[in-house]
């Protein structure tokens, strides 16, 4: 089973996510999400939505740059996350600037709700410049739209749980499982917003998910500044989906 990390870029400081990163060089892990701060990230559950605006303070693109390089000599796929309202007036700008810092894709939570209507011309733009349109899907998500969507892109699927990260509302996974298997084929499914400890990681391994994305898990330990902590959780997410 695959594994996905995510971390709002460069929450808390440029400084201490570099010292996180380098704690977690040795854990074995195939993507990493680093999320494009924004005033708006209303998709987010609390605990992220409040990196945000902490990471702005610091953002630029040169220093994304300079992250992303060292995770792709590590052999890892990086992939931003992003809101279309960071880029909405001028889509190929943006994609310009996270292929220019070395990014592989993006992932667009917003895009099939705020910006429905114009989801085809992003998407082309994202292609254009080189990136994975990586689609973003959940349980309300239309099956249409899934359909459309996987028409025009080829990467990886991201699958989200719940309605936001950090919120729990009661989950049927074997259900939830089939539905998107029927829809997405053989395509990768990396599933998201909501993975609740070990038991929870057993039972998407066991319903047939190629693998999961954690983000809200880290934020206290980096809050805290708890090295062990944030190290004994990276740990455990590896042993969880890459032991036997």
């Amino acid at each position: 089973m695959k594994l996905a990390l995510y971390f709002t870029f460069p929450y808390p400081s440029l400084e201490r996510f570099g010292k996180y990163m380098e704690i977690i060089s040795d854990v074995k892990f195939e993507y990493a999400e680093l999320g494009i701060p924004t005033k708006y990230p209303y998709y987010d559950g609390p605990q992220i939505r409040k990196t945000h605006g902490v990471a702005l303070k610091e953002f630029s693109m040169e220093s994304l740059g300079k992250q992303v390089s060292i995770l792709k000599s590590q052999g890892k796929k990086v992939y931003a996350l992003a809101y279309c309202n960071l880029f909405s007036e001028n889509p190929g700008e943006f994609m310009e600037k996270l292929s220019a810092a070395g990014i592989d894709g993006i992932i667009l939570p917003d895009l099939l709700t705020d910006f429905y209507h114009e989801r085809k011309e992003i998407i082309h733009s994202v292609h254009d410049h080189g990136l994975e349109a990586i689609p973003f899907f959940n349980a309300s998500t239309p099956d249409h739209s899934i359909e459309e969507i996987l028409s025009i892109t080829h990467s990886w699927i991201y699958f989200g749980l719940q309605p936001s990260t950090g919120i729990k509302v009661p989950l049927r996974i074997d259900e939830m499982y089939k539905r998107i298997r029927s829809l997405c084929g053989s395509r990768e499914i990396i599933v998201g917003f909501g993975i609740d400890g070990p038991e929870m990681i057993s039972e998407l391994k066991t319903a047939g998910f190629d693998g999961i994305a954690v983000g809200s898990a880290f934020i206290r330990s980096m809050d805290e500044d708890n090295i062990s902590a944030f190290e004994k959780q990276a740990k455990m997410l590896e042993a969880e989906t890459h032991g036997k």
